[in-house]
């Protein structure tokens, strides 16, 4: 049975948890927050989005496999642990650059590699789980 309130406030729901996500992300390397917390809030927007939607809308919604999401954050958090041996220093060690008058470093890049692996293990997870169960089918 559709619900045609609940779509839409989850429909803008979810915009508001990403965009609450990439607060958090981007706040929370000297405060509260950062790339796994802001992960999991992200992610639970596309859950509440695939409780109502089903597994097939949420991934129309990301368009690219959660298996490459995943990688992909693997392949940024390690760039982040490169990027200072490439200088002569230890492994994740911090590496400050300014750009235009914003301070931006190694250990940013390393809260977004983990943001997006962890954004795309749990909805790997939640969307093969409701395959399996045959959610919304």
């Amino acid at each position: 049975m559709r619900n045609i309130v609940l779509e839409r406030i989850v429909s803008l729901f979810l915009y508001v948890m990403v965009g609450f996500a990439l607060f958090l992300l981007f706040r929370g390397h000297n405060r509260p927050g950062g790339g796994f917390i802001g992960g999991i809030i992200a992610a639970a927007g596309f859950l509440l989005y695939g409780i109502v939607f089903g597994s097939e809308k949420v991934l129309e919604k990301i368009r690219v496999n959660p298996r490459y999401i995943m990688g992909s954050g693997l392949l940024i958090a390690l760039l982040a642990a490169l990027i200072p041996m490439t200088l002569g220093k230890p492994p994740l060690t911090g590496v400050w650059t300014s750009l235009a008058g914003i301070a931006l470093g190694t250990p940013l890049l390393f809260d977004i590699g983990v943001f997006v692996l962890v954004v795309g293990m749990i909805v790997s997870i939640f969307t093969n789980i409701m395959d399996v169960l045959k959610w919304n089918s």
